[in-house]
């Protein structure tokens, strides 16, 4: 599996109308816009999607439009977590239908579940479909900790091909690599990390700020690959600022601030609760994109 799940997946975007409705030529356009860069796929309904504001009826017409767009070797990943069992199993069987190429899967966070209900949650998901499932790893946000046992176990028995890590735990994807080899799928998806992550064999990642500046994640993967330790470390210190506003600071509206900033088309307000950036905070938005030599 690692060999059709490397390089760097985007985490694209889910851009709204002024009606407040899915806006499917501007979701298509902003693939197409990263369909210039040595990407290897992409993202649809993750954190950075606005999954979680998402209804099940409007996701079929957004996998027909990002399957219609995307180029033919990048893979579709579809996250389909829900909080039941059921709910995941019919999102995972809406992606499949569609095309998708893969599943990411966060864990049920509401209730508190033993290792064996998650277990099992993973393991009616992985039966809906014949897709791989990776498990989504994001305690920052699920409040769910997947311990390396209950990956290394569901790794064994094939019921997960791998991960994306959004906490950054570099010495659970060490784990990882070492107890289910060369074939699990270890995909960072911390920013902050990311140098460390491919240095300790990963095997690519899924991060937010390629949302918005894939070119200065892709010179990071680039210096990796040539062993230009010097390159790697400059292109991971110019990532930390723009991470920071794309995450933690501003969180999905920085994001969308910044595609705002650089006239791509998957930006605009988030949808409600979320809200979004005032001016000053865009003009800081703007600013952090151009000390990183972004072009607006």
């Amino acid at each position: 599996m690692s060999h059709q799940l490397k390089g760097l997946f985007v985490p694209v975007t889910t851009p709204f109308g002024d009606d407040g409705e899915v806006d499917l030529d501007r979701f298509a356009e902003q693939i197409r816009v990263y369909s210039s860069y040595a990407l290897s796929g992409v993202i649809v309904f993750g954190t950075s999607g606005e999954g979680p504001l998402l209804e099940a009826d409007e996701e079929p017409a957004l996998l027909e439009a990002a399957k219609r767009v995307l180029p033919k070797e990048w893979k579709l990943i579809v996250q389909v977590g829900r909080e039941s069992v059921r709910a995941s199993r019919l999102a995972a069987e809406r992606a499949s239908a569609a095309g998708a190429d893969a599943l990411l899967c966060l864990p049920p966070r509401y209730y508190a579940l033993s290792d064996v209900v998650i277990a099992n949650h993973f393991r009616g998901v992985h039966a809906a479909t014949q897709l791989p499932l990776l498990a989504y790893h994001f305690p920052l946000r699920s409040k769910v900790n997947l311990r390396a046992e209950l990956l290394i176990e569901l790794g064994r028995e094939g019921t997960i091909s791998g991960i994306k890590d959004s906490a950054g735990d570099v010495a659970l994807e060490t784990s990882l690599r070492r107890d289910l080899g060369p074939d699990f799928a270890i995909l960072c998806g911390k920013a902050s990390v990311v140098a460390e992550a491919l240095a300790a064999g990963a095997d690519g990642a899924i991060l937010a700020v390629a949302d918005v500046a894939p070119e200065t994640v892709l010179t990071l993967f680039d210096a990796h690959q040539a062993a230009d330790a010097a390159g790697v470390a400059a292109a991971q210190a110019s990532l930390l600022p723009l991470a920071e506003a794309c995450g933690p600071k501003f969180g999905i509206a920085g994001i969308k601030a910044a595609l705002d900033a650089r006239g791509w088309p998957g930006g605009g307000d988030p949808r409600p609760p979320l809200l979004p950036l005032g001016n000053g905070d865009r003009e800081l938005i703007a600013a952090t994109l151009q000390t990183a030599r972004i072009e607006l």
